[in-house]
């Protein structure tokens, strides 16, 4: 009875702090007043169910996370954060009604590949270790495919049509009629790669303000390039770009070419009548030949990953020079809205930009952390999933909200307009096979080759042609053993 009450005051809290957050000056009786009826709202709100579950209890049972200490998907008890308190709801919503606890085991985003060693580990021994691990991209690909997690398509009582999936992602991960993995309201943030700008330096050097450009469907990958070389400056005079200069970019090689691949409104590897296809259309090209001219300018990018090393701290360290003025544009996902609050210029967001400001949409690639999965050794997989399915719900009723509507439009984006573009990097995500499972079959040859002094993307692509084919064959293969496994 206890956490039921405070589930409805926490429930009443978030929505007054959604109300009164950005106001102040109401008087004890209006806020009062506002609490009581953000209360009766929170009583009576339509609220998403997955109402065929069954109606069962576990008898204290306790459901086994793994998570990422960047993101976890549980908190001990509420601490005034926004996102820490709505996970915290969501839980003991759960927690009450099915009668079980949280047992939770945190990793940092650098330690990601330890998670897939231990599913892999309990896989191989027939350990039922835990319930639940949230981890990266191409490693829950390749677990998937091993067979130590199941497909999402194969998981007891889950409907991946119910709105709490997100089908834009998943559409692109379903081969052959199998969805190998599904992202759900429990399993990322929302958005995707971006494009953070310095609203100072655009004002000082009388650039094109990236809002307008973006609202005007001229925010392409040409203009952003003009703008981010108008920026570059030898700042002490010493005749070298190094870290106490200003740089049009800092990112990594991996991050700039994000932008030539999905500027170009192509994936890597398209999904087409449930058979993968590598591309090989000419945009590409033309769009990785632009991206190496500018690349080979003096001052156009610092890429952190040679200036830092290959871990995550690199994007770390280059958030930091960013924040501290030393370029105009990074390239990276919204989960870095959370580290930018002690940036002293104002900064804005945009999407990934156009090649062509005839095409319809902006594209973004989805950040690779965050989408759990279970083991195929768990010893009650419909326990596993009755949860699982639970939690996407009530993170889409809960989480979604206090993550998406409070704390990254009301607390870390600083403006309306920024408000307006998440929307369209949200709205414009995609995954690609081709960028994070097959990075070094597909996404390589682009990359590595936008790196040589004389490249010739042409010649790198179509050498590893064989090797990608061989991987959609083996894809294909496997799909096939899976899908007579779950007939």
């Amino acid at each position: 009875m206890k956490k039921r009450i405070f589930i409805l005051l926490l429930s009443a809290l978030l929505c007054a702090s959604a109300l009164t957050g950005c106001g102040g000056g109401e008087t004890a009786d209006e806020t009062t007043s506002q609490t009581a009826a953000a209360e009766t709202e929170a009583e009576t709100e339509f609220r998403y169910t997955a109402d065929y579950l069954p109606d069962v209890t576990y008898d204290g049972y306790a459901y086994r996370v793994i998570a990422f200490e960047e993101n976890p998907a549980h908190v001990d008890e509420p601490s005034g954060d926004i996102i820490d308190d709505a996970i915290y709801q969501r839980n003991i919503l759960l927690e009450e009604q099915y009668d079980i606890t949280f047992e939770q085991t945190l990793y940092l985003y650098t330690d990601y590949t330890k998670v897939a060693d231990f599913m892999r580990n309990a896989g191989r021994a027939q350990s039922d270790d835990t319930d639940l691990a949230y981890m990266s991209f191409r490693d829950t690909y390749n677990l998937v495919l091993e067979g130590f997690v199941p497909t999402a398509s194969s998981l007891p009582v889950i409907d991946l049509s119910q709105p709490w999936y997100m089908q834009s992602l998943n559409d692109s991960l379903t081969i052959d009629g199998i969805t190998l993995m599904a992202y759900s309201a429990m399993d990322t943030n929302p958005g995707g790669s971006c494009v953070y700008f310095n609203k100072q330096l655009i004002e000082n050097l009388n650039l094109d303000d990236p809002y307008e450009l973006v609202k005007d469907g001229t925010w392409t990958i040409e203009k952003n390039y003009q703008m981010a070389e108008a920026a570059i400056s030898d700042l002490n005079g010493d005749g070298q770009m190094t870290v106490d200069d200003r740089f049009g970019y800092i990112t990594e090689w991996d991050r700039i070419s994000l932008v030539a691949y999905y500027g170009t409104g192509n994936l890597l590897v398209d999904v087409i009548d449930g058979v993968p296809v590598a591309s090989q259309k000419e945009v590409l090209f033309d769009a990785f030949q632009l991206c190496h001219s500018y690349c080979q300018m003096t001052g156009f990018m610092l890429d952190t990953f040679k200036q830092f090393g290959t871990a995550e701290s690199s994007r770390i360290a280059g958030s930091e020079l960013f924040k501290q003025g030393n370029s105009l544009f990074i390239c990276n996902g919204t989960r870095l809205l959370p580290t930018m609050g002690d940036m002293e210029d104002d900064y804005g967001i945009v999407p990934l930009p156009k090649w062509s400001a005839d095409q319809d949409r902006y594209y973004s690639m989805q950040d690779g952390y965050g989408i759990s999965a279970a083991l195929a050794c768990s010893t009650d997989l419909e326990r596993v999933c009755v949860i699982k399915e639970a939690m996407a719900a009530e993170s889409l009723n809960i989480v979604r909200p206090a993550y998406y509507e409070n704390a990254l439009k009301n607390r870390y984006v600083r403006d309306e307009t920024s408000v307006e573009m998440l929307e369209i990097i949200t709205s414009s995500v995609v995954a690609d096979l081709g960028q994070s499972p097959w990075w070094d079959i597909v996404r390589a040859p682009w990359q590595d080759t936008l790196q040589k002094p004389s490249p010739d993307f042409a010649s790198a692509v179509t050498k590893n042609l064989p090797k990608c084919e061989k991987a959609i064959n083996d894809l294909m293969d496997m799909i096939a053993d899976l899908k007579a496994q779950e007939q």
